[in-house]
């Protein structure tokens, strides 16, 4: 079933995989370059809608065979709601980052990426730990380095958020691992969550987002701006054992933590590949009939890191749509 478009000279990748072999045989046609430093998608634990655990391991496993692998989020709701005393706030105290530290090992426990971090020796690098400490690279390096390629950020302290330890790993490749959801997050905005938590400012809900979410889109695309120029930035989103859809639907089946309503579609098997994450993001939006530049953070990053070509809208149109 694999689909490979090339629009100019960036490739889109559709396929569909069930087992740890046909899996392994996607990655190695992508020919990935290592270190690798994998983004998932761990916002809350709601069915469906986070990163799925096998299919980070899997990853994890096969990038592991090929060189240096690093894991990297930061803290987010999957932390503070499970923490039913914590308020957050803009200096946390040692014994509120103790409870945010056990909250996330219960998180990885839980899933099981513990275990797998441990066995293969991989080390998960946790953002708002990394720059609570001031282990990040030079903010200045860090703007001049972004500013050559795009405008100036809207907020300066992006510049200070890169942990050094993922800095070290900029000759490799950065993944952004996106769940399928429809439609929330995928490639582009899942890099969000590269802006850490409780470093001075409170949470991200109150500070990136803004009044009625109207600065959300630009601080999406200015994390990207920030990733995109120091490493080579790519996305893959999973939708092998469920996807999500539906959303927000009076009578759909599941009921997410923030209170709307989703449904879920199991065993597809769907997975892609993308050199640009907002192509890949546009690509699905198309194919699922949807219009990508009605989503206010991939209009702002086709304007930012260029409109997606005519033919790779054609193509999304002419594919089968993933939902039916």
């Amino acid at each position: 079933m694999r689909k490979k478009f090339l629009f100019k000279r960036q490739r889109v990748i559709q396929d569909e995989v069930h087992t740890p072999k046909e899996f392994f045989d996607f990655m190695s046609s992508l020919q990935l370059k290592p270190p690798f430093i994998v983004k998932p998608n761990w916002i809350y634990a709601d069915y469906g809608h986070f990163t799925d655990p096998q299919i980070l391991e899997w990853t994890l496993r096969f990038f592991n065979k090929l060189g240096e692998v690093v894991l990297v989020e930061s803290y987010s709701p999957r932390n503070s709601m499970s923490l039913p005393n914590f308020k957050p706030h803009p200096m946390l105290s040692e014994t509120e980052r103790k409870c945010l530290r056990e909250s996330e090992e219960d998180f990885l426990s839980h899933t099981g990426t513990r275990k797998v971090l441990d066995d293969l020796g991989i080390e998960y690098v946790n953002v708002t730990e990394e720059v609570l400490d001031g282990r990040t690279a030079d903010r200045e390096i860090v703007k001049e380095t972004v500013e050559r390629k795009y405008p100036s950020v809207l907020r300066e302290e992006l510049y200070s958020f890169v942990p050094e330890k993922l800095y070290a790993l900029r000759r490799g490749t950065f993944i952004s691992l996106a769940k399928f959801k429809v439609f929330f997050t995928m490639c582009t905005k899942n890099m969000f969550g590269l802006i850490p938590e409780y470093v001075g400012y409170g949470e991200r809900l109150e500070t990136y987002h803004g009044e009625a979410d109207k600065d959300l889109a630009q601080n999406i695309v200015d994390i990207n701006k920030v990733y995109r120029s120091i490493f080579n930035v790519v996305g893959i989103v999973d939708g092998v054992n469920s996807l999500t859809y539906n959303m927000c639907a009076n009578d759909a089946k599941y009921k997410a933590a923030f209170g709307y309503r989703y449904d879920v579609l199991e065993n597809k098997g769907l997975i892609y590949y993308g050199d640009n994450l907002s192509w890949l993001d546009a690509f699905i939006y198309l194919q699922c009939g949807k219009d990508p530049l009605k989503e206010p953070h991939l209009k702002l990053a086709a304007q930012t890191f260029g409109e997606w070509p005519l033919d790779l809208i054609a193509e999304a149109r002419k594919a089968e749509n993933p939902l039916k």
